[in-house]
Formats: C-alpha cells, structure tokens, sequence
C-alpha cells in the first residue's frame, strides 16, 4: 500500500516507529494495548521491526520461525491487550494476547511501550494494531521518546500507571510479565526530570472508568490568560443524536461565551464527479448544537477527502480514522491526537459507557504569527473548504464501525483463562478456567474442528471450574479457541497463553541435530538462524538429514571417517560441554530465555541427548564419563553463582537451571551401574557423591 503524499517529515509510516532507534542497545519487552488486532500483522511485522527479525516468514519457513523464537524468547515479555470483543487469531505463543474486560465501555486506547537497553518508545495514536489501520486508513499518531539523557515524567509516569489499570482488567499468567517490563522501564529511565516550562508542553489525557472526562482533563490545562476562541475536531465517528451531556454541547461550554467563536468539524467526505454533491460520513446534527441568538458563533463542516487521496503510489481510497481536536486563541494553541473519536464514550462523557481512551496533547503559548505554531497547524490533518450544509450534501453518518456501540459479541465471562500447561509425547495439556454463571443455552470450545468441551461434558463432570483437555500434536499449537453459545447464534475467540517459557514446544519443521551438528551451530559467534542458514546452505542434498556429513571440512585428512573413534567422540562431546556451559551461564532478561538456552534446538536438552545418542553403547564407561564431566562443570558455576541471575525473577531461572543439573545427575546414576569399577571410582573422586550407582 503507497503511503500518502508527504506534504512534510511529519507525515511518516508508522510501521517505521516500530525499528529500533541508533545505539537502543538489545531489545527489552513490548506492551500495547489496541481495540481491533491482526496477529499477523503485529507479529510479521511490528514485532519483527522491534525484534530485528530479519527473515521473511514465506521465504524462509523454518528459518523464519527459528529467528523469531530466538529473538522473542530474549525479551521480558511481548504483551498486546485488546479488547474482548476483538481479541483473537492465529499467533505464536512466544507472545501472550490477553482480552480486556472492562467494567464499562471498551478499551479503546492505542498504545504501544517498546523498549530497548537504551531507549524507550511510546506510540500514541488513532491506529489500531491492524493491517487497515498500519496500510491504508488516514490515521494520526505520536512518538514519544524517553533515555538516559532525557525522560519527561509528566508523560511517562501517568503512561505507565495507565497501563497498570489496563492490566488490571485483564487476567492470565501474562500478567507479571508485563508487570516486569513496566518495572523494568520505571528503574531504567531517570525519574526527576521533566520538560522546560518554555516552548511546546506535552500531557496525556487518558480516560477510562472513574477518571476524568476529556473535556475535564483539558479545561485544567488551559492558560490563565483567555479561553479559546476555535475549535477544530477531526473525527470518523460521532453519536447517533445530539445529547445533553454530548461533545457538542461540551465543547461549545468551553469556547468563549461572549464574541466570536468557531467550531470547526472535519469529516469524511466523498464527492460526486457529476454532481458535485458532497456524501458526508457525519450526522446532520453536529451543527444543531450551536449557541442560538448569538452573534459571532459559527459551526462549519470541512470535507476530508477518503477517495482519490494523492499518494505516492496514486490515488487511492484512504478511509479516514484519526481522531484530534484543537483549540485556540491569539496567545495559545492546543493540539491533542490519539484514539478518542467524538463520541460521547469517547469522550468519557456517556453514564453508561466510558472508553479506556488515550490522547496526548502538544500546548504552546505563542501568538498566531509564531512559527512554531504554523508548523504545528500545517501537520495537523485538516479538510477543505467548509460546505455549504442547506444544499447539495447528504449526511451519512457512520457510528459503529470501529465498535464503541459494536453489536460484535463479546465472549462471556464465564469463560476465563485457557492455558497451555505443557505437553507430553502425544498432546498438548490445555486447561480452562470457567467461574460463575454458564451462558443459558448450549455452549461449546473448539480447537479447529475439535470440540474440547461443551455444557454437556462440562455438566458430566459435576461443573468443574477448572477442566483438563487434550491436542493432538500432530495438529498447530492452540493459540485462540473458538467458543460457540446460544444454539450456535453467538461466536467469540479465546485467546490461549502459556502457563510459562518452558511449556512451549521446540520450533517444528528441524531434524534431529547430531552432536557434530550441535558443536558447529553453538561454536559459531552469529546468531543461531544465520548459522543454521549456513548449516543448510552445506547439506550436500536438500533431502539429506545427515547433519554429521553437512560440516564443512577444512582439512584433507577429515575426509576419512573418524566419528566412530573413541578420541573423537569424546573431544567433540567435551567441546559441546564448554559451549554448552559457557551458554547456560549467560546474563538473561527472563524466564523464556533461560528455557530456550535449555529446550531450544540447540539447547541444553538437545545437547545431553547427542551426547547420549553418540556413545558406543558397548562402551557404558563413555556415556558415565561426559555425564561426569558435565554435571562438574554445571556444578562448579552453581557453586561459584554464576548459574543464578540477579534480579526480581531469579528464582523460576533458577529452577529450570537446576532441573537440568537433576535431569544429568540422574542420568548419570542409571549409567554409572553398568559402568566399570574404575569408572565407578573416578565419579567418585570428581562428584564426591555417587559410588555403586547410589547417590
């Protein structure tokens, strides 16, 4: 999709302010919050920028999938929060989706967290997290940047209690995680600075159940020195008729209320090539509340071109989505941009629905003439000349479209958390956490064509709160179940998450590394998809699955076959132990890390098995030496504390370390019965534990 003309630098891609900026450092985590989502929008494309994914998903297939498990499991957590009448698709569960439930309203807000060592981003705007959102709607969005060098605690600090309260209204076992990154940024980032009194002051305004109105939060931000005297709202939604408590009648209460005044709207609008007849995507009534027997008041409607919009692909049909309003006066303007439309629920205006909304607003206190203040009205989206509303206009107006009033059900909350508990040989251990009232009529829980459960086999089972179900492995790793109710009238989605990082399953589509292989993907300093690009790019046949004869050989002597030989093999496993250790005592930012050092293809699972796989079985003192030799190194780092991480979360870390250290001392106790009496007796001098196969 070609992006709009630029009229200026302002007018940018927004799936660009997902890249990292110079020197950000390692990526930390992402936490966003959205109304409507497409996964594979969000995964493919914004968190593969934040990422640094490099690989194509069509193109590349296994690789792809190699490179985003690698790079997502090294973050504290990607987290995206949408509303529960919008929250499901097919995704990895590398990333955890939850569905916000709130008391009122809908969550509304736009806002993506991303941060990096060095560097935090946050993005605010009208777009969903959607393809029509990021590829074709007119929307309007900020960046606000926060370092080492500056944080402005006025944004920041309201951002991140914000998101608190978003978390708040959701559940699931995501929700320490993303608690962590807020944690993270918050002792990361300087916390007494705030921005110069003098030139452009940024706020938020940020709305949801028991908080303040917009129209409130704006009133307090205003100057002492005048009210305004112009307004300007850009909206693609607006109530379905005129109320008291409304935006209109609001707004027109905080214009001046004796002299001029103007309130200008900008719509979408559509004109015919023949006629010249203007189809206006607002309600006729917009102009109705304008002050009557007044002099100097005026309201007017600006068409906002959607079809034939320049782009720099051509002209193309751009629905119009962003949402901003300004208002003004000789001595000062205010703009304010983000995700509330002009709506009464929007606004946080409506008794029976408030959006969790979130603007941020640019105040300057500067005369007309200033240059600054021209620039901020030249990047502001604006349509054409006002129309005249008595003739040759047709209102139609779009009120549910972006679903403050949707008629999209939203899941009942009988339904609560469906889990991925882990996996055995044959299935994936699901669990479904229901409470409270069942919805009347007969309901159902589907994982594509299988039915998990439904109120039959829930009533079977005396009415479980908490029910055990069961995948077939040979089917996708269940991301969204799809729950039927009321004789099959109503449809939701139901997003899984898993219980924690080490219940994931190993990246399909990979062969069975040999402990050659294993050396050679370890041993190289690049990143494990680049190696196993070049690991695949030296198979001597595309269907060959021999991974000891795809290592490059450097020495003439290698062509003869020498893997069979006692020395060889217990080099290269001794090899494979100092990487493997080197590896496994790394610093780490989380859980999912620490259980990708340990279940990932080229982790330590996968190393103890080659390990196993290349002894001689006639040899049992071979397989009792390496267990030796690695359960000394693994306890030499416990002993010296470089096993366990420093921080808040050490201990699930250090669990998964230590099961590890249990599976290869068990092991090695099962070995070392058949071992020799002198192999019995060097365990015993290395280990001082095991002696006779007893511990």
């Amino acid at each position: 999709m070609a992006r709009l003309r630029p009229v200026d630098a302002s007018q940018r891609k927004l799936l660009s302010a997902w890249g990292a900026p110079e020197n950000a450092g390692k990526p930390i985590g992402v936490l966003a919050t959205t109304f409507t989502l497409d996964t594979s929008l969000f995964e493919e494309e914004c968190l593969a920028r934040f990422a640094g994914v490099q690989s194509d998903p069509v193109r590349d297939g296994a690789i792809y999938r190699i490179e985003r498990e690698e790079r997502l499991s090294s973050l504290i957590c990607a987290v995206v929060v949408a509303d529960i009448h919008h929250c499901g698709g097919k995704r990895s569960l590398r990333w955890d989706l939850l569905a916000a439930r709130p008391a009122s309203g809908v969550l509304h807000a736009k806002i993506s967290l991303l941060a990096w060592e060095r560097h935090v981003r946050v993005i605010v705007g009208s777009a969903n997290l959607t393809d029509q959102g990021y590829r074709r709607n007119q929307e309007s969005f900020v960046v606000l940047e926060f370092d080492q060098n500056f944080t402005d605690q006025n944004l920041l600090e309201p951002l991140i209690s914000y998101l608190q309260d978003v978390l708040s209204i959701a559940s699931g076992p995501a929700i320490p995680r993303a608690q962590r990154l807020l944690a993270w940024v918050n002792a990361n980032l300087p916390k007494d600075r705030v921005a110069p009194s003098k030139g452009i002051q940024r706020r938020v305004v940020l709305t949801g159940p028991g908080r303040a109105d917009v129209f409130s939060q704006l009133v307090a931000m205003l100057p002492a020195d005048g009210t305004p005297t112009e307004a300007h709202v850009v909206s693609p939604f607006f109530d379905k008729e005129l109320r008291s408590y409304g935006p209109e009648r609001r707004l027109w209460g905080i214009l001046r209320q004796r002299g001029q005044a103007e309130l200008h709207f900008h719509v979408a609008g559509e004109e015919a090539i023949e006629s010249k007849r203007w189809r206006l995507e607002a309600p006729s009534h917009l102009l109705d509340a304008t002050p009557k027997g007044r002099a100097g008041v005026s309201a007017s409607i600006h068409p906002l071109r959607v079809t034939n919009v320049p782009t720099d692909g051509g002209s193309e049909t751009r629905p119009l989505h962003a949402k901003t309003m300004t208002l003004s006066n000789d001595a000062w303007t205010l703009l304010m941009i983000g995700s509330s439309n002009f709506t009464s629920a929007g606004m946080g205006l409506s008794p029976q629905a408030q959006n969790y909304e979130a603007n941020v607003v640019y105040m300057l206190r500067a005369g007309s003439s200033d240059k600054v203040r021209k620039l901020m009205g030249h990047r502001t989206l604006r349509g054409g000349n006002a129309v005249d509303t008595g003739h040759d206009v047709d209102f139609v107006p779009a009120f549910d479209s972006d679903g403050e009033e949707s008629n999209v059900p939203a899941l009942p909350r009988f339904f609560g958390d469906a889990l991925m508990m882990g996996m055995d040989p044959e299935y994936f251990l699901l669990q479904i956490h229901v409470e409270g009232e069942a919805p009347p009529r007969g309901w159902s829980v589907r994982h594509e064509a299988l039915t998990l459960l439904d109120h039959a086999s829930w009533l079977g089972a005396g009415q479980p709160q908490v029910f055990e179900s069961r995948v077939p492995r040979d089917k996708v790793p269940p991301s969204t179940l799809t729950v039927n109710w009321g004789a099959g009238a109503n449809v939701a989605y139901w997003p899984v998450n898993i219980i924690s990082a080490d219940t994931l399953p190993p990246p399909a589509d990979l062969p069975s590394f040999s402990l050659a292989a294993l050396l050679d993907l370890m041993a190289s300093g690049r990143p494990l998809h680049e190696a196993l690009r070049e690991w695949l790019r030296r198979q001597p046949d595309d269907d060959d699955t021999d991974v000891d004869g795809a290592l490059e050989l450097l020495d003439p002597h290698e062509k003869v076959d020498t893997s069979g030989f006692l020395i060889k093999r217990v080099q290269r496993a001794c090899w494979a132990i100092k990487e493997l250790s080197t590896k496994l005592v790394a610093p780490v930012l989380s859980e999912s890390a620490m259980a990708w050092r340990i279940s990932g293809p080229v982790g330590a699972n996968a190393v103890l098995e080659a390990l196993q796989k290349q002894c001689d079985p006639a040899l049992p003192d071979e397989l009792t030496f390496l267990l030796c030799e690695l359960l000394c190194q693994l306890e030499a780092d416990a002993e010296e504390g470089t096993l366990h991480v420093e921080m808040e979360y050490v201990g699930p870390i250090a669990s998964m370390q230590e099961q590890f250290v249990a599976k290869v001392r068990e092991r090695l106790e099962k070995s070392l019965a058949a071992s020799s009496p002198q192999m019995q007796a060097y365990v015993r001098d290395a280990t001082g534990k095991m002696c006779d196969g007893t511990s």
